[in-house]
Formats: structure tokens, sequence, C-alpha cells
């Protein structure tokens, strides 16, 4: 079947949010999700320099479901698709929100691209079939939303 995500918006200020895997994949979620304000945390069996230089919380170890406790959601950037199941049923039995990154068949969510000024915020989602095409239309609107602030601001009221 195949999976219909429902674009919401998601107050995650404050909440407890755990990246599984340290490599590249985790360290471009932790650089989008620290826009909002999150408690970020990272479990992985070694983490990238991005991620020991950022300041994140971080535990040098292997996944574990207990490891899930506690958290509203988890991104699982493990790039090993045994594990990635295992830690998708794992989520989904502990009521923690799922994503399993590039595979989103696995996933309850998916992050879309989002472009935010001091008065807008807008996400495009491809229902999970096309990132590239979400990113596109993104940075469409962005750059319409920046020309008419630059009109905007030439114009005299």
């Amino acid at each position: 079947m195949e999976k219909n995500f429902l674009p919401i918006a998601l107050n995650i200020s404050g909440e407890k949010i755990l990246i599984i895997g340290g490599g590249q994949s985790a360290w471009s979620k932790i650089q989008i999700l620290q826009r909002f304000d999150a408690d970020l945390e990272v479990v992985a069996l070694q983490v990238c320099p991005e991620i020991q230089n950022s300041g994140i919380p971080f535990k040098i170890k292997a996944y574990e479901k207990a490891d899930l406790d506690g958290y509203l959601m988890f991104y699982s950037c493990t790039n090993n698709p045994e594990l990635d199941a295992r830690i998708a049923q794992d989520g989904k039995e502990a009521g923690v929100l799922v994503n399993i990154h590039d595979n989103p068949a696995l996933c309850q969510f998916v992050s879309p691209a989002i472009y935010q000024n001091e008065s807008v915020r807008v996400a495009v989602s491809s229902n999970a079939k096309d990132v590239y095409a979400s990113i596109r239309v993104r940075n469409e609107i962005k750059e319409f939303l920046e020309s008419q602030t630059d009109k905007d601001q030439n114009n005299e009221y």
C-alpha cells in the first residue's frame, strides 16, 4: 500500500528527538532540526567530525530498543536496511514517531523542504516521492517571496 503523508506543522520546541546513526545523513538531519530548538541526541557506533564538534550530545554505542524511551520522534540514518526495519518496528511498538532516512515505506512521517523568513514558513512535500522536486518548488517559492519583499522595500507608501 502506498504511503499518504498528512502535511502538518508540529511544534518540536523542547521535545526530545533521537538521531540513530552518526554519518553525513545524520548530520544533514541535525542541521535542519537545530533551527527548531528541539532537544537532540545521537546514538551511533561512530560519529562524523561535524557531529562531534556540534555540541549535540551523542552516545557511542550500538542501538537498543530502550534508546527510544522518552523521545517524541526519531530519525534513523544507519544506511543498514535490516537494522532500519527493526528500528522502525521498535518505534511503532514504543509509540515514537518513525523516520527512516531514504525509506518512506518504513516512515510514519517525512520532513518537508522548508523555507522560513521573519513572517512566513513554507513547507513543501512530495509525499516522499521526489525530494528534489520538493526542494525545487521550495526554492521557487523562496525566490518569489524574496522578490516580493525587495519590491515592497523599494516602494514608497
